[in-house]
């Protein structure tokens, strides 16, 4: 086994999952670092999400997204939120599996949509066919989200319950190895 193993946490959920609200909370609470991926890739860019896929396409976003979670993957004590689709690359999966432990946020479909229309700069969420397009992707990410170490149910449940939980639940099962 690495000496990296087990040293990061990846929250991993489809978009409006609350993977940045209760990342940085679980990062606070246990003294740990905090990291976005979409914002790195914002930050290094100097474009948002949006733009890179209207200029470049998704394609070219996947890519940068793969090479910013590879460089984030070497830290230690980083909670890391992940773009909804991160996970649609294996090399990606296997990544966070190797460096990490990978909790999905599991929020019920219809809370998701709602939180996607309060949004804003969700490129897959825009369109004439967006709804279509949204459950689709919805429904192909769910058995990849489902293969995660843990699976936090987030019904109903505040931030601060959402990473009180989350660090019990690792806590019982022993994953991390410190």
């Amino acid at each position: 086994m690495s000496s990296t193993r087990r040293e990061n946490l990846f929250l991993i959920g489809f978009m409006g999952a609350g993977k940045t609200t209760v990342g940085k909370v679980l990062a606070e609470k246990l003294g740990w670092c905090f990291m976005d991926l979409d914002q790195v890739i914002e930050q290094r860019s100097e474009k948002r999400i949006s733009e890179i896929f209207a200029e470049q396409g998704e394609r070219f976003f996947r890519d940068m997204e793969s090479q910013v979670l590879s460089e984030v993957s070497t830290n230690a004590h980083t909670v890391v939120a992940t773009g909804g689709g991160v996970i649609g690359r294996e090399k990606n999966r296997h990544l966070m599996r190797n460096t990490g432990i990978v909790v999905f946020l599991d929020v019920p479909w219809k809370q998701l949509l709602e939180r996607i229309e309060e949004g804003q700069g969700r490129p897959l969420a825009e369109g004439e066919d967006a709804m279509q397009r949204l459950t689709s992707l919805f429904e192909q990410r769910l058995p990849l989200y489902r293969m995660a170490d843990l699976v936090i149910d987030c019904s109903g449940q505040s931030p601060q319950d959402l990473a009180e939980g989350i660090v019990s639940r690792l806590n019982e099962t022993k994953l991390f190895l410190n």
